[in-house]
């Protein structure tokens, strides 16, 4: 009788929470599509918490996707799963959606989330441009034992000279792209890299922590340090403060739909930059919420996502910087010539899939931007 009672507590303060006024009341529903499709990078984690935050406890779970209403805006929105062969088909990205469709859901999505570094990679092969920056810096880490390593490696010379060392190896997917690749460039000894990284912690377990090893700080820093067979505190560098700084998972439209999208970014975006403000400042239901979806199975049998993790990535992605105004007062605006830097870095990864000379305004805009929206001066880091 107590668990009855304590269920059906439960279930009308969810019924009265999914059917309160939403705070996001912007009318779309002369502009926007219904419903609204967007495509995710990889399965619900907190560093989606702001699409979530859009339709709150409103939406609909089912395999690969939630969907609901938009606030009160008079459309709908379908978040789509990612991940290659889990919310996308095996050869498929976020990116390649926007023109090829996810054919797990048979859906073209409207907007997808892209790192800048492969926008310029892809520029000529899926053109795309990122309207929105819901994360200032990648949660990309490497990691490793603090008490192999009470130093640690903070700078590019740090990771060149334990290259040069035979203490370990430096664990990471691959070379061939992205980060590791810049690490390479950058003079750290492409000897010392082993790849075939792919979320797996045995290998580090098992050289009992002398190998650095590629992460997330929203993820594995939190899941090493309480348990995946090693629970022992560990520290970490972000990619971004060695250098490789992308705006990650950027909310982004083809560009050959820009136009058409417009007038519907005109009045999205700010609804973007304002729901993203609001699960930072309290992200504790949203995170109930992708805890219930990851619990059921709707995105991969394996990705369970604790409260206890995504509180914690919440929490560090502030204190990081992860989510951040950047320099000045606004989340989720394009600092420019931060942009035209980091195309310097990804000059040498450029071929035949890129635009030829291409330049930051061809992948990223702030022309949708809301300069009045950000964080309170002084809630983060950076």
């Amino acid at each position: 009788m107590t668990r009855l009672i304590a269920l059906l507590v439960w279930v009308l303060a969810w019924s009265a929470s999914a059917h309160a006024a939403s705070p996001y009341r912007t009318p779309l529903a002369d502009v926007c599509p219904s419903p609204l499709v967007v495509q995710k990078d990889w399965l619900a984690q907190a560093e989606h918490g702001g699409l979530y935050q859009l339709i709150g406890a409103r939406g609909r779970m089912s395999s690969g996707r939630y969907e609901g209403p938009l606030g009160d805006t008079g459309v709908d929105l379908i978040i789509l799963e990612g991940g290659r062969g889990l919310g996308l088909g095996d050869a498929e990205t976020a990116y390649s959606a926007l023109y090829m469709g996810n054919s797990r859901a048979r859906l073209r999505p409207h907007l997808a989330a892209h790192d800048l570094d492969n926008a310029f990679i892809f520029s000529a092969r899926f053109p795309a441009i990122g309207v929105f920056a819901p994360l200032d810096a990648s949660p990309a880490v490497l990691f490793w034992d603090r008490a192999n390593y009470p130093n640690g490696f903070r700078t590019l010379d740090d990771l060149r000279a334990f290259a040069e060392t035979d203490k370990g190896k430096i664990y990471v997917s691959t070379t061939r792209r992205t980060f590791a690749r810049w690490l390479v460039q950058k003079g750290v000894a492409k000897r010392a890299f082993q790849e075939g990284y792919r979320g797996d912690g045995e290998t580090f377990v098992l050289n009992n922590g002398r190998w650095l090893n590629q992460g997330a700080a929203t993820n594995e820093v939190f899941q090493f340090t309480h348990g995946r067979n090693w629970a022992r505190p560990i520290d970490y560098v972000l990619i971004a403060d060695l250098g490789y700084a992308i705006y990650p998972s950027m909310i982004s439209v083809a560009a050959n739909r820009l136009n058409e999208l417009s007038p519907c970014l005109t009045r999205l975006v700010p609804l973007l930059q304002q729901a993203q403000v609001d699960y930072v400042s309290d992200p504790g239901p949203i995170n109930a919420l992708i805890e219930r979806f990851n619990q059921a199975g709707h995105g991969a049998p394996w990705w369970k996502t604790s409260r206890a993790l995504l509180d914690d990535a919440a929490a560090r992605a502030l204190a990081s910087g992860i989510v951040s105004n950047g320099g000045d007062r606004t989340l989720g605006d394009f600092d420019m010539a931060r942009v035209a830097r980091l195309l310097d870095e990804v000059k040498p990864m450029l071929d035949i899939r890129a635009k030829p000379n291409v330049r930051p305004s061809d992948v990223v805009t702030n022309r949708f931007i809301d300069r009045s929206i950000g964080l309170p001066a002084g809630s983060t880091r950076r």
